[in-house]
């Protein structure tokens, strides 16, 4: 709607009018990987983004296929209720052709449950089973350790399984800065070869087995493993301009959000005060977002490795961000069932993920009943963990001022730490779980620049 200080369109005399978009054909390739066809568990996957000469890719429709073969004797193997089995890719890696590292998520596993455990229930019940295999009872509470009777069949209800000698298709779109750019990725324009670099995770972490199959230990591949990219060629004209730009010296920028995984350990019996130290050295970040999980657990066949979130009874934290405590009043986080907190923990998960202004966004938090009379059981915050049971909280922080590139905290100077001071219990938390990781996932700006000259592309972050 136009105002008095609007010039109306019909005086606007001198205006330039926009450039004509060229015309792009739309291809498709598939990558497959370098390095081997059929991978187990520690192994890297190496696959080769084979882009045309002139030519850019849409990595936002780009997405990862394999299929997930249950090799174990005698087994059915579960997947992990949030990402099914995106459960076997431990670490992602982007390689630039020139041998730079573009992005690294170390547990990248472990930061799509988080993101998929703030989603509606729905959306991860129908569109991530189909894609991934994410359980049909997303918001279940899996075991995070055995504490003797294993993780029986009532717990795996609704979770997606293979049987022995079976294999399912996981279908993948990655959570990476590298494949949700601003822009189409040139890299028909770019020296060497680009190619993704994926850590397996070890057996343990990959499958849940049931307590009947306790005895039979895990044990997986994956195989048939293609990445399908969107391919636009440009006219020969646009190709030869943005040539003459590139070799001009004029950088190509394209801005993107990464995450940088860095982990510390609580110890058993942790009591009172925690205070433990990160490293970071990120030029904006935007938002904290720390997930703890029990370390026994995490390579464990019975237990939730990937999305075992637990709380360790914490009843308020907050950081030193840069030697200054962030927010000054600690943030509230009340399990108990009189005066349960869950709500403010909630509010700074979605301000640090972007979600807060959007009421289209629900967390998978409730676990389904059989009948659902009961209306089914609340998983966020789990009162007494000495079940052993996860929940769905992490403990996140908001850091953006505003929102556009480089607008978040610097921590890229010396001396400028990234601490998490908490307060937790022995009694219901640390003590009954035993020693925890503490997965930080810090989530900042970045940008991807392609020199003219050399055709050699970089990440500034």
């Amino acid at each position: 709607m136009e105002d008095n200080s609007t010039t109306p369109i019909e005086m606007r005399l001198s205006e330039v009018p926009g450039m004509p978009s060229p015309e792009m054909e739309l291809t498709y390739t598939t990558a497959i990987p370098m390095n081997g066809n059929t991978f187990t568990q520690n192994q890297e996957v190496r696959i080769g983004l084979n882009v045309p000469e002139n030519c850019f890719v849409d990595l936002k429709r780009a997405y990862l296929k394999y299929k997930l073969n249950n090799t174990m004797a005698s087994a059915k193997g579960y997947l992990d209720p949030l990402v099914g089995g995106v459960s076997v890719i431990d670490n992602w890696r982007v390689i630039g052709g020139t041998g730079a590292l573009l992005e690294e998520i170390i547990h990248y596993n472990t930061f799509c449950a988080v993101m998929n455990a703030n989603k509606n229930v729905d959306v991860v019940s129908t569109v991530h089973h189909l894609y991934e295999g994410a359980g049909k009872n997303p918001g279940t509470a899996l075991l995070t350790k055995v504490d003797g009777d294993g993780n029986a069949d009532a717990n795996i209800t609704g979770l997606t399984q293979i049987a022995y000698g079976e294999s399912r298709v996981i279908t993948h779109r990655p959570q990476s800065a590298f494949f949700n750019a601003d822009r189409y990725m040139p890299l028909g324009y770019t020296q060497g070869l680009t190619y993704i670099s994926l850590t397996l995770a070890q057996n343990g972490t990959a499958f849940i087995i049931s307590e009947e199959n306790k005895a039979v230990a895990s044990a997986y591949t994956i195989s048939e493993v293609e990445l399908h990219l969107p391919i636009l060629k440009p006219g020969p004209e646009f190709a030869s301009m943005f040539r003459s730009a590139m070799s001009s010296g004029v950088p190509i920028q394209i801005h993107s959000v990464g995450v940088q995984n860095t982990q510390q350990a609580m110890p058993q019996n942790a009591n009172s005060e925690q205070t433990l130290t990160f490293s970071t050295r990120k030029r904006s970040v935007k938002s904290l977002v720390n997930a703890l999980r029990v370390s026994a657990g995490m390579a464990l066949d019975e237990a939730n490795s990937v999305s075992g979130f637990v709380n360790a009874d914490t009843t308020e934290y907050n950081f030193s961000v840069g030697g200054l405590r962030v927010p000054a009043q600690r943030i509230k986080v009340n399990t108990a069932t009189n005066g349960k907190d869950a709500g403010e923990l909630i509010a700074n998960t979605q301000l640090a993920l972007g979600h807060f202004s959007s009421d289209l966004r629900g967390i998978c938090s409730i676990e389904k009943i059989a009948d659902m009379k009961g209306g089914g059981t609340e998983t966020y915050l789990i009162d007494t963990e000495n079940a052993g049971k996860c929940g769905k909280a992490v403990f996140a922080l908001d850091l953006e001022s505003y929102n556009s590139a480089f607008a978040g905290k610097n921590l890229a100077g010396q001396g400028l730490p990234l601490v998490y001071h908490a307060q937790v219990s022995n009694t219901k938390g640390a003590q009954s779980l035993g020693a925890l990781q503490l997965d930080l996932y810090v989530i900042h700006d970045v940008v991807y620049v392609l020199d003219g000259m050399t055709g050699v592309i970089t990440a500034n972050s």
